[in-house]
């Protein structure tokens, strides 16, 4: 019975699959072989369906090609107008110009790589989908037909739809392959006239910077030999436009940056102004706390815009030069604008003609060709230079005149020598040379003067913060730490600046590229001691991280020090020891971070520490004992800051805990340095570990003719102050009968350990009034001397005192 039943399924099937003929011309002993089943042709024609709709979805998600095209066109009008620059005959352009252009090409290479990216993902996203729909294209499902059209009309509905989808997607599909593929062809030779635009930029800034110190036109004794060009007016406009153009669109490539920047600015100006406010409605002393600080009170917005604009490049990649000179001109406008009530007058007059020779130098560092013609204007600038920096070395001799900082002779002496080397330069026929070292001299001058400013802003800024978190509306900055603050935040903040001077000079010289590639090159070099490999740039990597961890330790320490000022008398509540293990946090983990940065192999430290571990044995002994002593403090914290301590024969007050040594205050004002092994291994005494109270024992003797009630009772009048502790009660106790006197023994306790001393005084000078008043007396050592004979032969005469001598 079941072999009749598998044999009636098995004509069925038949029957069933006989139902599709073939659409190519097939007999039907050739195609039985591959003729599909039906249930199996319903399923393919499902999932078929549903992967092209999935397929359609990715078809759908097109390429953006109206900004694709709008950057292709912008790139090929980009490089055609550099190249007709740079193969131009009569064109003689320098090398400040090449830098822009090299910037300029970097930023379109750099958008250019970007549609790259997509348009090569989309050809791959493509490529994907045609392999599926070749496959679906090339099934089974595709080749068969029902023989009765009639039959089963909605797989027949269903297949013709799924043919006909396929049909269109493959259509979509060839149409977009061609457009990426014609935007890939297109983007690729984008790409390879970028790479020759860039070698051949790369040629003629070596060409120009190795010819930088030849002779590039006559002496200036000798005729002229270079011929007659377009006026410098028609050079500035055509240069301005140019770099206007460079400017708007390196903004604009770059506006979210810019718009973070704006937004900084205003939220700085916030925070100055919200402070300020605090300051002048909460603090007893706000006159003495804002008549410290000389701009950021009456300029907050230009205060603000400096700071911002100061660090402002640092945030750009590749800023072009014009970049460079836009914000520069900014910062020295701003610059004169805070100095101008801060300046005396003759000093005034120096400022803005310094200002106006600034803005000749900039808009001559703008210039795109060389122009010969401008060598008279680069003399007579450079002379006035001269004067200009002349007239600074003698307003800053003068006594009568307006304080002038000393660094400004520094500054003056250095410019001075620049110009006088440019026109040097100039005379010998050094054009290009004399040029940037002139116009170099001035920007950096005025740069180096706004940065000064820059750093005393920072300055108060950090003040003013110092200020507002002081909880105590009578509690200000004193003198002394006033100066201890500008003196340290002046150190951090003057390497800031000279960090940003010397950025912007190297780039100004042009030489940024070769300096880096010859400090690159000598710093990659590969070296070797013994079988040890090793580069200087490991070295220098590893001593930089360290020195900057060095660096952040102590500034974190110094900004705590800072904030725990405010709890000096709560000594329970001082940060000394936390202070401590914050700058050990911070150096470990620099440590770790330099080794790791460097590139050191792990075995090459082992080395080195088992090698220090020798030494340690036998001569650092004392500098572990130190350092772990330290470690220990740190912990345990037996002392903390402000802590009055007796060690050793050392009394004093805790000022420091250092990693190696601790400093304690002595009461004659001396600094002792203890090493922090030996404040664990000697005996010390806390004063104020728990708290800073202390007990307050005097002895005081009478005469034993004295009422000894009466002497009770007029002590324990005057420990009736407030000064004085009511627990424990003050007690007086008659101690000892001594040869002179009786002791009487007075103990009482004082909230203070810093003001016993006060105290004890005031107790008694009480005491020995009440004394005196009530005949009750101090005695003194005195001896009775009884004479019982004197010698025959002496014969004296004894006489009142008064009375004279005969």
């Amino acid at each position: 019975m079941p072999v009749q039943v598998s044999a009636q399924i098995s004509d069925a099937q038949d029957l069933l699959d006989s139902l599709f003929m073939s659409n190519e011309f097939k007999t039907d002993a050739d195609s039985a072989e591959f003729r599909p089943s039906l249930e199996e042709s319903i399923k393919k024609t499902q999932e078929f369906t549903l992967e092209i709709n999935e397929l359609n979805k990715i078809l759908r998600n097109e390429l953006d090609t109206i900004y694709i095209s709008e950057e292709i066109i912008v790139a090929e009008e980009v490089f055609t107008t550099v190249l007709n620059r740079l193969e131009g005959v009569d064109t003689k352009i320098n090398l400040r110009y090449l830098d822009a252009l090299e910037n300029l090409m970097t930023s379109i290479n750099s958008r250019i790589s970007t549609i790259e990216e997509r348009v090569r993902n989309r050809v791959e996203n493509l490529s994907t989908v045609k392999t599926k729909i070749d496959s679906i294209k090339q099934d089974e499902l595709m080749r068969y037909n029902l023989r009765d059209t009639t039959l089963l009309p909605e797989y027949q509905s269903a297949i013709s739809n799924l043919k006909t989808n396929l049909g269109r997607t493959d259509s979509v599909l060839n149409s977009q392959r061609l457009q990426a593929l014609t935007f890939k062809s297109r983007i690729s030779s984008i790409t390879i006239k970028i790479n020759e635009i860039g070698d051949n930029l790369d040629f003629q800034k070596r060409r120009l910077e190795s010819a930088l110190f030849n002779k590039e036109n006559n002496f200036i004794w000798e005729p002229r030999d270079f011929p007659n060009a377009e006026k410098l007016v028609d050079v500035f406009v055509v240069s301005l436009n140019l770099n206007q153009t460079i400017v708007n669109r390196y903004i604009r490539n770059h506006l979210g940056i810019t718009i973070f920047l704006v937004f900084l600015v205003f939220l700085v100006n916030y925070w100055i102004g919200s402070n300020l406010k605090k300051i002048k409605s909460e603090k007893e002393f706000s006159g003495i706390i804002l008549g410290r600080m000389n701009y950021v009170p009456r300029y907050p917005f230009f205060t603000s815009l400096m700071v911002i604009l100061a660090v402002a490049p640092f945030f750009y990649p590749n800023p072009p030069v014009s970049f460079f000179a836009l914000v520069l001109v900014v910062m020295v406008s701003v610059s004169g604008i805070l100095l101008r009530r801060r300046i005396g007058k003759e000093l005034s007059k120096v400022w803005w003609m310094m200002f106006f020779l600034f803005l000749i130098s900039t808009a001559s560092n703008l210039y795109w060709e060389i122009a010969y013609q401008e060598r008279w204007h680069l003399l007579l600038f450079s002379a006035f230079g001269i004067y200009l920096g002349l007239r600074l070395l003698k307003l800053q001799k003068a006594e009568d005149k307006t304080e002038i900082p000393p660094y400004i002779k520094v500054f003056s002496k250095v410019y001075i020598g620049f110009c006088a080397f440019s026109i040097l330069a100039n005379i010998l026929g050094r054009f290009s040379l004399s040029k940037m070292v002139g116009i170099t001299a001035t920007l950096s001058l005025m740069h180096a003067l706004a940065l000064v400013i820059f750093v005393i802003l920072i300055k108060e800024l950090i003040y003013l913060q110092i200020e507002v978190s002081r909880k105590s509306e009578s509690d200000f900055t004193s003198m002394i730490d006033f100066n201890d603050i500008q003196k340290r935040v002046n150190k951090m903040f003057s390497y800031l600046a000279f960090a940003i001077w010397g950025y912007y000079f190297v780039e100004s010289l042009s030489v940024m590229d070769l300096l880096f590639d010859g400090i690159g090159g000598f710093l990659s070099k590969q070296r070797s001691i013994l079988n040890a490999s090793f580069n200087y740039a490991q070295i220098a990597v590893f001593f930089v991280v360290v020195y900057i961890a060095s660096f952040l330790a102590n500034t974190v320490a110094y900004a705590a020090s800072i904030k725990d000022q405010q709890n000096v008398g709560l000594g329970n509540k001082r940060l000394g020891s936390t202070i401590l293990l914050m700058r050990l946090a911070v150096l470990i983990t620099g440590f770790l971070i330099a080794v790791a940065a460097s590139g050191i192999p792990i075995d090459k430290i082992a080395i080195v520490l088992g090698a220090l571990s020798v030494g340690i044995g036998f001569g650092l002994q004392t500098i572990v004992n130190n350092l772990v002593s330290g470690v220990i403090l740190a912990f345990e914290k037996p002392i903390q800051i402000g802590d009055t301590v007796q060690v050793g024969g050392v009394d004093g007050v805790v000022k420091d805990i250092g990693i190696r040594a601790s400093k304690i205050k002595n009461w004659d004002g001396a600094e002792v340095i203890i090493p922090n092994g030996d404040l664990l291994a000697q005996h010390l005494t806390n004063w104020t570990l728990s708290d800073k109270k202390r007990r307050v024992e005097l002895i005081i003797g009478v005469a034993y003719s004295s009422d000894m009630d009466l002497v009770t009772e007029l002590i324990a009048k005057e420990l009736d102050k407030e000064e004085i502790l009511k627990a424990p009660e003050p007690r007086v106790f008659m101690q000892t009968f001594a040869d002179n006197s009786v002791n009487f023994r007075v103990l009482f306790w004082v909230n203070d350990v810093e003001l016993w001393i006060m105290i004890r005084d005031q107790v008694m000078r009480g005491i020995f009034k009440a004394f005196k008043n009530n005949d009750v007396e101090i005695p003194f050592p005195q001896r009775d001397l009884y004479v019982k004979d004197f010698p025959s032969l002496v014969q004296e005469k004894l006489v009142k005192p008064g009375e004279e001598r005969e």
